[in-house]
């Protein structure tokens, strides 16, 4: 590679990794990552098709590349994927995981580690303020029992082999580019369809009561980066906004880009097995304090990339 330090992302081409891999880059990182498809969409990027369960592979991968810095991405990130398909789920979510630790551990021992975790892991809490990372895990899914082991193994990793090892619980994000199973996609695709006469004016939504934490993916890959300059090893952060927004305030935002009256319905296949906490929100004063991060991006303008995005997607389908 060229004499850049590397930074290494498994998962690249998931959506957070190819946010992430475009800011490293800019930072002046030379970027290396893996992921399951022949191919990748990221340039200047040194790119592995590889499974993260094959240890050896991934051992070799990184005593080729040598990275300074390695960012855990890859992961079944949809709970309700998850539930569909829990063993093969399990599997990439937990050994993957110490599939990654092994191959760092043997092959990049001086490497820096991010896994990145999910608010998910805190479960259904009743809090009276902003969630810290002392609460006791309690997840209620699968997906938040898988990144909650991955958490517990990572943590005894770095205590047993003095791994430079630091974890994400990262709350609720956005932005162009994530897939539309997640709730803010869906919506500004739905309503980017009725803009664009290619669907009724109807949008179809699950429960609205909850308030949840959301945080642009733009700020969340600096998070990522930050924690991994200057984060303290072994050390759990929150990466969140620290406020909270209504469900319902959210979908009004997106309506509002829309010039097309459009109704609500509440459609039964998109309501959550799993019951939320009525109010999410995570305290981000520990990664504010140890590395001077914080959320820059409005949720306004989050909403906004995101509509425009769908909007261009949907636009070149006329065509």
């Amino acid at each position: 590679m060229a004499s850049s330090p590397c930074a290494f992302i498994t998962g690249i081409n998931g959506f957070v990794g190819a946010y992430l891999a475009e800011h490293l880059t800019s930072q002046g990182w030379a970027v290396a990552g893996i992921d399951r498809q022949e191919s990748t969409a990221c340039r200047a990027c040194h790119y592995l098709q590889a499974d993260i369960l094959a240890a050896e592979e991934l051992s070799s991968i990184l005593k080729t590349y040598r990275p300074q810095r390695i960012f855990h991405l890859a992961a079944v990130s949809i709970p309700s994927v998850v539930d569909q398909s829990p063993r093969q789920a399990l599997s990439v979510n937990i050994m993957g995981t110490v599939s990654v630790l092994d191959a760092v551990r043997t092959a990049s021992p001086s490497a820096r580690l991010l896994l990145v975790g999910s608010s998910n892991q805190y479960g259904e809490i009743e809090a009276s303020g902003p969630i810290a990372e002392e609460q006791a895990g309690r997840p209620v899914d699968l997906y938040g029992v898988s990144k909650h082991a991955g958490e517990m193994i990572g943590l005894q990793y770095a205590e047993l082999f003095g791994m430079d090892i630091c974890f994400t619980r990262s709350f609720n994000h956005s932005g162009p580019g994530q897939p539309p199973l997640f709730v803010c996609s869906d919506w500004a695709r739905q309503v980017a369809a009725i803009e664009l006469g290619m669907a009724e004016p109807v949008i179809r939504v699950g429960d609205l009561a909850p308030a949840i934490d959301l945080c642009d993916v733009s700020d969340v890959v600096r998070a990522y980066a930050s924690i991994l300059n200057t984060g303290r090893p072994g050390t759990v952060y929150n990466v969140c906004s620290g406020r909270a927004i209504s469900l319902r305030t959210l979908l009004s935002l997106f309506m509002a880009k829309s010039s097309k009256t459009i109704s609500v319905a509440e459609d039964p296949s998109r309501i959550r097995r799993y019951k939320r906490a009525a109010i999410m929100v995570g305290d981000h004063s520990k990664i504010t304090r140890d590395t001077g991060w914080k959320p820059e991006v409005p949720i306004e303008k989050t909403v906004d990339n995101l509509y425009h995005y769908w909007i261009g997607i949907l636009s070149r389908v006329t065509q």
